[in-house]
């Protein structure tokens, strides 16, 4: 690499690290709550088309993003350690016997109907059973699991959100064992019960190496470091398995949340100060392997945003029936819809996997980025008629006497 290319890597870098840290601001989430907005469709958009410049300018070529692999693993493990840390078995159990068929129904739904709509039409643009129709479908059933809470009334929809991340990483987990990559990866061959196996004896045996490193910490400082260096083991480890690194230390963190910690809110809270950033810049590099001007995607796109809304809406309705203390289920509804950035997480660690993204990951990625979109609109439309609705039967009221 010349001098000079070197030089726009380091700048092109650089700018996505300034800026996911200024994204990141407090007030800048403030101001997305304010508006109950998510990250995809706000401070995240600009920087898919920063990644798109960039790579048309030629700065974010595929051979760059192999050789910076080992980094954006770091960046899969700290947000899979992240996630696993939801896990907090003690505080399911704190939850109404309703939940389990509700949350049942909030995953699966739209993992069904995202999966038989975008199976179809795959099929129909050429992609067959046998050439990677079964391997791209999970791709986008592992997308449509996840959602990002519109509102925060229901605490139930905030504990639908932490188990759909759960789905859409073992979907993820199912990818990686499944469709390995070439033999010449790793030197490691071993059947797909002998991976399945290593997933998750590698992921349990990280978090109590974690746990054994974290308990008696007193100083934050001193906690980030250790927590660094756990996750750089993680990713590391993962990474040579050739496994779903985000997978592998999302069982960790669910290992280290669920042992008995002096203070685990605090490990929490360290995790999460690093997540957005790191959330922002896979957004960058997702953004190098985005093409826009393909039509495939767009229309993979539109079936992936109705066939998941018709998902959602559908778990809601059924919801309601079974826990009728849940708000209406147009509220629910609306609550569930907007995608959640765990699907970066998904289609970032495809193209680690796969060393690249082919022509129907790039559809794949086309297909979230106009679902979520798409989906946001609906959701804000929804929420203004909501609002409009409570207003005037506000001022009925007020009239009434």
């Amino acid at each position: 690499m010349a001098a000079g290319q070197v030089a726009r890597v380091v700048l092109a870098l650089a700018i996505a690290g300034v800026l996911a840290a200024i994204a990141a601001h407090p007030r800048v989430m403030r101001w997305e709550r304010r508006f109950g907005l998510t990250v995809l469709a706000t401070s995240g958009f600009p920087f898919l088309l920063l990644g798109l410049l960039f790579r048309e300018l030629g700065v974010l070529t595929p051979q760059l993003l192999s050789d910076l692999r080992p980094l954006f693993e770091f960046g899969l493990g700290w947000v899979g350690l992240t996630i696993g840390t939801n896990l907090d078995i003690r505080r399911f159990d704190r939850l109404p016997p309703s939940a389990a068929p509700v949350i049942a129904l909030a995953t699966s739904l739209p993992i069904f109907f995202a999966t038989v709509g975008c199976g179809l039409t795959l099929a129909w643009l050429g992609v067959i059973p046998g050439t990677g129709l079964i391997r791209d479908v999970l791709v986008l059933a592992a997308c449509a699991a996840v959602s990002a809470p519109a509102s925060r009334a229901v605490q139930l929809v905030v504990d639908i959100t932490r188990i759909d991340q759960l789905a859409a990483l073992a979907l993820l987990g199912f990818y990686a064992i499944m469709f390995r990559p070439d033999r010449t990866v790793t030197l490691w061959h071993l059947p797909r019960s002998g991976w399945f196996l290593m997933t998750l004896g590698l992921g349990a045996l990280l978090g109590i190496v974690l746990y054994f490193l974290v308990r008696n910490v007193e100083k934050r400082t001193e906690e980030m470091a250790l927590l660094m260096g756990g996750v750089a083991l993680a990713s590391g480890m993962a990474g040579y398995l050739a496994l779903a690194v985000a997978v592998v230390c999302a069982l960790a963190g669910m290992v280290l949340i669920n042992s008995p910690l002096t203070d685990g809110r605090r490990i929490v809270s360290t995790l999460r100060e690093v997540e957005r950033p790191l959330y922002l810049v896979f957004l960058f590099i997702v953004g190098a392997a985005w093409f826009p001007n393909e039509w495939q995607g767009w229309l993979l796109g539109l079936v992936f945003a109705i066939t998941r809304t018709y998902g959602k809406v559908l778990a809601a309705r059924l919801a309601v029936r079974v826990d009728p203390s849940l708000p209406g289920w147009r509220r629910l509804a609306v609550s569930l819809l907007p995608e959640s950035t765990v699907a970066i997480v998904v289609l970032f660690s495809v193209i680690g996997i796969e060393g690249g993204s082919s022509e129907v990951v790039r559809w794949a990625i086309n297909a979230v980025i106009v679902g979520s979109i798409v989906t946001e609109v609906v959701v804000q439309w929804a929420q203004r008629r909501e609002r409009q609705a409570a207003n005037e039967d506000s001022g009925v009221f007020e009239a009434a006497p």
